[in-house]
């Protein structure tokens, strides 16, 4: 069995995986199904992997593919305010000046593993147990990989159209109650519906869906489903068409969408380095029926170094210990998830 694979949740308790060696590509081959794996500023120019092979099953049967190392054991590193509150006081000034209302900061907290083994057992009978309102993603490639579930799902085409969905404000579950009455967590959350539509509206219909609230373990999200449809006679849009369409969201990205938004990421990025983090992670198959997830959420290793990253929707008003708060609230629900959560200490 090939050790280079990727897949996606379709479904409650399924997923499709695709089996290496992947061609990689600037297109999807129309006769074949193909993951879209991005960076988050969407520069890598070869984004579809092409598996050799490819079945859907259930997760408790992926992971019996595997043999069995138990729970990985992880020397956490924590994060540093002072680097966090930098990025803080820059998008703060960056406000200030009018640049933008809204942008999404991301750290991350590194760890190494205390040994080295093949965990894909233990991380898919975790995933097999996976809430609703959560995705599975992910993929390995010699010796790195990422293993995520994503409560945010950038679009899925069905018979009718698109579905997609405005995901951001975040509490602890315990006061999920909080969140629709709080003025700052409303306000993000419309930004992310304003910016969805502004990019929809002139290609088609927009139903936006009721306000509500997703309670996941330890954290809760307000959330906005929206359908689209096309204009009667259009044609339909690419896979990577809509991706270009929509990401990021100002759920990920920032808000309203410029030039200066875009630099203060680029520039913030070359020291944090989100790689794949909050990209598209996605699968079309044959019949054009498609899936892209917001990669966030996730475990991302390569060799023995691992590391779990986390980003926060920032106003003006925000205040940089209640932001902190949130980011290490959202990692500590990825390591719970994953088990990975206890902190050990590496051998010397």
């Amino acid at each position: 069995m090939s050790h280079d694979f990727a897949f996606i949740q379709t479904a409650p308790g399924r997923v499709f995986v695709g089996w290496g060696p992947f061609e990689q590509l600037p297109f999807r081959r129309p006769e074949r199904p193909a993951f879209f794996i991005a960076d988050f500023f969407l520069d890598d120019p070869h984004p579809w992997r092409h598996p050799a092979a490819w079945e859907e099953m259930a997760f408790e049967e992926l992971a019996s593919r595997f043999d069995d190392y138990g729970a990985p054991r992880v020397a956490w590193d924590p994060p540093s305010l002072p680097d966090f509150t930098a990025l803080f006081d820059s998008a703060h000034a960056a406000m200030i000046r009018g640049e933008f209302q809204k942008i999404v900061p991301v750290i991350f907290e590194t760890g190494r593993f205390v040994e080295r083994g093949e965990w894909w057992r233990w991380f898919f009978t975790r995933l097999s147990q996976l809430p609703p309102g959560m995705r599975a993603y992910g993929y390995s490639y010699q010796n790195h990989g990422i293993i995520g579930a994503t409560p945010e799902l950038l679009f899925e085409a069905y018979a009718r159209g698109y579905r997609t969905m405005a995901l951001a404000g975040t509490r602890p579950v315990a006061r999920a109650e909080e969140l629709t009455r709080n003025p700052k967590e409303l306000r993000e959350h419309r930004f992310v519906v304003d910016d969805i539509v502004r990019r929809l509206a002139p290609f088609g219909n927009i139903e936006i869906g009721p306000l509500g609230t997703l309670r996941l373990p330890k954290i809760a999200h307000l959330i906005t489903p929206i359908f689209f449809s096309e204009s009667g006679g259009s044609e339909r849009m690419s896979f990577s068409e809509m991706v270009r369409r929509l990401h990021p969201t100002a759920a990920l990205g920032v808000s309203p969408r410029s030039e200066a938004g875009e630099r203060w990421l680029r520039e913030a990025d070359r020291g944090v380095k989100r790689r794949t983090f909050g990209a598209p992670f996605g699968l079309e198959r044959e019949d054009r029926s498609a899936l892209a997830l917001v990669a966030i959420r996730n475990l991302e290793w390569s060799g023995e170094r691992v590391r779990v990253g986390s980003g926060a929707g920032m106003l003006m008003e925000s205040r940089v210990e209640l932001e902190w708060k949130e980011l290490r609230e959202k990692r500590g629900q990825v390591k719970a998830l994953f088990g990975v959560d206890a902190h050990v200490e590496a051998f010397a």
